[in-house]
């Protein structure tokens, strides 16, 4: 039987008793679980612990072991995505998610037809955090990446870290993408429809990215962060050992 993986962000360092939240909760019902099923609890952060549902009424109580930390040896990968059109960003962040990403950071662009006020970034921002942790719930991953507020992108630029190696990604493009002994944080760049302006990809250019390519055609948004996830995963070895 497959032991379900539920969310919860606020595991005991020494194990033990454990409510979980209402979505987690709500999760236990649908599937049908009941007290004495064992299941794994993952915080979010990388970590990760067995438990034991202990009751369902009224709250869903859980007897959780001391948690685990997973070991990952690779470069941390941050994906600066323009925000698309209508409800492509859920699957975008879903695919992150399980492709690995440890950050998103939505991005403003001259071409970027979606603008959020404060009060629709905040709760877009917690609805794909919800979207990124059913993800990682499904996957196995026991982090989920953070979802950032959109910024317009010179600002993302200049949180870069200066050991960061940064990638942009453009159909057609002449070079070839290599991150061989690469074990600084990635920030991969992934422009809105219609692509990054001339004067954009000028400004990642003089921030040190390298242009490189995503193949001889030109994809949707929603086939460019899977296709440029999986890239990057294989250069630095996701998909060549266990995790």
């Amino acid at each position: 039987m497959t032991v379900r993986r539920l969310y919860a962000p606020e595991l005991p360092d020494d194990g033990g008793a454990l409510v979980l939240g209402e979505a987690s909760s709500r999760h236990v019902r649908v599937l049908r679980l009941r007290p004495g099923d064992s299941v794994v609890l993952f915080d979010g952060k990388g970590r990760a612990a067995t438990a034991r549902l202990e009751s369902l009424s009224p709250e869903v109580l859980c007897q959780a072991e001391p948690p685990a930390a997973s070991e990952t040896s690779r470069a941390r990968i941050v994906l600066m995505l323009a925000i698309p059109k209508g409800s492509k960003l859920d699957d975008c962040v879903r695919m992150a998610t399980e492709l690995g990403a440890d950050e998103i950071a939505l991005m403003q662009t001259e071409r970027t037809v979606p603008r959020w006020d404060p009060e629709r970034a905040r709760s877009r921002v917690e609805r794909l955090t919800r979207i990124a942790g059913e993800a990682a719930a499904q996957c196995e991953r026991d982090s989920i990446p953070i979802v950032h507020a959109p910024r317009p992108l010179s600002s993302w630029l200049e949180e870069m870290p200066q050991d960061a190696r940064g990638v942009l990604f453009a159909a057609r493009a002449p070079g070839a993408l290599s991150l061989e002994g690469t074990p600084e944080p990635v920030w991969c760049a992934l422009g809105p429809e219609g692509g990054f302006t001339g004067g954009e990809i000028a400004i990642f250019e003089q921030s040190g990215f390298s242009v490189v390519s995503l193949g001889t055609r030109v994809l949707r948004v929603e086939t460019a962060v899977p296709a440029a996830l999986a890239i990057i995963g294989d250069r630095l070895g996701d998909f060549r050992q266990a995790r």
